[in-house]
């Protein structure tokens, strides 16, 4: 099909396509892809780039309350029948609080089925555990 000004349409394309005697453009909807792509690739090169900048940022000191300057660990000693062993767990010593509570939210999850948090090596066993010692860390 050949319009008045020589262009024509190839058969069964729509009329999106458009091809010129001589001339080689490119229709509404191929400019309108390579632009939406030019410009996807730009927004990703630009969150990139700040992405880098931001985590290469200069170092910062460490604040007063480090780990380095905190209380000792509290190291929490569960036992039960279908476990080998005895299982140690870390936990953040809490001032004026006896080792025996501290460890007493991770003894209470290893005895709820429905705790999700994972203690001693993983393991599924939720019932029967019982607190055989609470230390400080060395």
């Amino acid at each position: 099909m050949t319009s008045e000004k020589g262009e024509t349409s190839p058969p069964g394309r729509g009329p999106n396509v458009t091809v010129r005697k001589g001339a080689g453009t490119m229709s509404t909807a191929a400019t309108r892809a390579i632009v939406g792509t030019a410009i996807l690739w730009a927004l990703s090169l630009a969150v990139f780039a700040q992405l880098a900048h931001s985590q290469s940022g200069p170092a910062q000191a460490s604040p007063a309350g480090s780990r380095q300057d905190k209380e000792p660990a509290v190291v929490c000693g569960f036992k039960t029948l279908g476990y080998t062993g005895l299982c140690e767990e870390r936990t953040p010593y809490e001032k004026d609080k006896k080792l025996e509570a501290i460890c007493k939210p991770i003894l209470d999850c290893l005895n709820d089925s429905r705790c999700v948090k994972t203690y001693c090596g993983a393991t599924t066993i939720r019932k029967g555990w019982t607190l055989e010692s609470a230390k400080r860390d060395k």
